[in-house]
């Protein structure tokens, strides 16, 4: 037999059931937004319609799957202006009840001399016709603010809708009080002092201040010649929105539509901070898979989603920099500097290097200029940048990543350590820069010039230098007391001391070879380890 289905009526008295539970629970909220835990509902949570310090009711929002902070925080957008319009529409039923009232009791009670209403002193009461009116504007602001927000023209836009409804510039400022947008005439700059100028310590405590209390009260706060609304989102403060009102001519469907402009501004606000939030990540995330190899086909769309054509030739380059505090810093220094240098980058890190991928479509080596760009914008040139090797795909990347790494690590063991160095031009050093290659390395540099290395060190000589001229002159001794400044027979006599010291035969064409390698890889090197 099949499940036993529900007749209307027992359907009916369990709906009646199901909704006596829910009023029972959300009378026991008192006021506050909870998470409900209902049998057979995944997710359900009674956020309450709030206006000034009353409680007017509950939004209940039920979902089959947990929603994220964004769809939750829109939720509470939702509840916000829900509640807004549920106390206008108390208020404005309240309000004719009492007009409906008062006119009946006039009409009996009024005097045989036929003097109107009010005629007997006191301020006039607004009708009915009034409340609408205004009623009629506050809808017309939050339309036209809300077509703003959907239009595409961003915060400008709203601004503009705010402007164009009341008359008076508009403008935003971030947190801290600094200028983000403005519309309508201006009247001194957004953001500074009393006089114009930048603002002292004491005007930002004495805004903060003000912020602060207005962030505990509904309805905007005078700030000397604006009128000032916070814009918040899930309890965090995005920034400020402003009318400038210096002659205190605003009205109170002005103050609404300020205020409404702050609930449309909060979700355009909050996404463009989770777009400077997460793009930066997005990007390190795409250039950790793309020089460990885990990349696929997809990383092509990802890149084109971050404004990146990874179609073109690249090159890996690895940067570090001492006088950098974080890795973030020296990362927005790069975009910078490429920015001006034109140069199309994709910036990440590794550990405590920043990782850099240079479009390399002409080829050009891009760490002389790059390193040159940045110690103008951190103001010092003690940063060294290694640069790997041409890559035609991107599957080529951890290979230049790696050819980075090892020019990096022979710039840094140089005598001079700070500026540039691609791979390309390590020459014999391309063995070094990895755990092996510099083992190998170190071992052979001892190997053929450890006896020379130690006299040098125990009798201050340079017996090493001049074996170095020699070899690089080609075994001139003319060149080599030029370049050295010494005299010829000095030369002659250094090197018959490295004959004796070492038993090397300096005529046999092995010997000199091996020699030469291993001055050259000293000379790149400060000090073999």
């Amino acid at each position: 037999m099949g499940p036993t289905r529900e007749t209307p009526a027992e359907a009916a008295v369990a709906d009646v059931a199901a909704g006596d539970r829910l009023d029972r629970r959300i009378g026991a909220l008192d006021g506050r937004s909870r998470r409900l835990h209902e049998p057979g509902v995944p997710w359900a949570r009674a956020i309450a319609l709030r206006y000034r310090d009353r409680c007017l009711g509950y939004l209940v929002i039920r979902s089959l799957t947990t929603p994220s902070a964004e769809e939750t925080a829109l939720t509470d957008l939702l509840a916000q202006q829900t509640g807004i319009a549920l106390a206008r529409l108390t208020a404005h039923r309240g309000y004719r009840a009492r007009v409906e009232s008062d006119s009946t009791r006039e009409i009996e009670e009024q005097p045989e001399t036929g003097d109107p209403p009010g005629a007997q002193g006191g301020p006039p009461t607004p009708g009915p016709g009034a409340t609408a009116s205004a009623l009629a504007s506050r809808l017309a602001a939050q339309d036209a603010l809300c077509r703003a927000a959907v239009s595409g023209a961003g915060e400008q836009g709203i601004l503009q809708a705010l402007h164009d409804h009341t008359g008076f510039a508009a403008l935003t400022e971030d947190r801290f009080g600094n200028p983000r947008a403005w519309a309508g005439p201006r009247r001194g700059e957004p953001g500074t002092g009393p006089g114009g100028g930048p603002r002292t310590e004491s005007d930002t405590r004495r805004r903060d201040a003000l912020i602060h209390g207005a962030r505990r009260r509904p309805g905007s706060v005078r700030d000397r010649d604006r009128l000032v609304v916070p814009i918040e989102m899930a309890g965090d403060l995005l920034g400020v929105v402003a009318l400038v009102d210096p002659d205190c001519r605003a009205a109170e469907a002005d103050t609404s539509a300020l205020g409404q402009a702050a609930l449309v501004l909060a979700p355009q606000l909050s996404h463009e901070r989770r777009l400077a939030e997460l793009e930066p990540r997005l990007r390190r995330d795409l250039v950790d898979r793309l020089i460990s190899g885990e990349a696929n086909g997809d990383v092509l769309t990802q890149a084109a989603v971050l404004g990146h054509d990874l179609h073109r030739p690249h090159k890996v380059a690895v940067l570090e920099w001492p006088g950098t505090a974080e890795t973030a810093a020296l990362g927005d220094a790069v975009v910078r500097a490429a920015g001006r240098l034109r140069r199309d980058v994709l910036v990440g890190s590794r550990g405590g290097t920043t990782v850099v991928l240079v479009a390399d479509e002409d080829r050009r080596d891009p760490g002389s200029e790059l390193h040159r760009a940045l110690s103008d914008d951190l103001g010092t040139g003690a940063g060294t940048i290694g640069v790997g090797g041409h890559c035609a795909v991107f599957a080529d990347l951890p290979r230049s990543y790696d050819e980075a790494v090892r020019a990096l690590t022979v710039r840094r063991r140089s005598q001079d350590p700070y500026g540039s160095t691609g791979f390309e031009e390590l020459g014999l050093c391309r063995m070094m820069g990895t755990g092996d290659g510099e083992r190998e390395a170190d071992s052979f540099v001892r190997r053929w010039l450890g006896p020379l290395l130690d006299y040098d060190a125990r009798h201050h000589t340079e017996l090493v230098t001049t074996l170095s001229g020699y070899l690089e002159s080609g075994g001139s001794y003319d060149a080599t007391s030029e370049t050295l400044l010494i005299h010829r027979s000095t030369v002659r006599y250094r090197l018959q001391r490295i004959r004796e010291i070492t038993g090397h035969d300096l005529g046999d064409v092995g010997t000199r070879l091996n020699l030469h390698v291993a001055t050259r890889i000293r000379n790149v090197l400060d000090a073999p380890r």
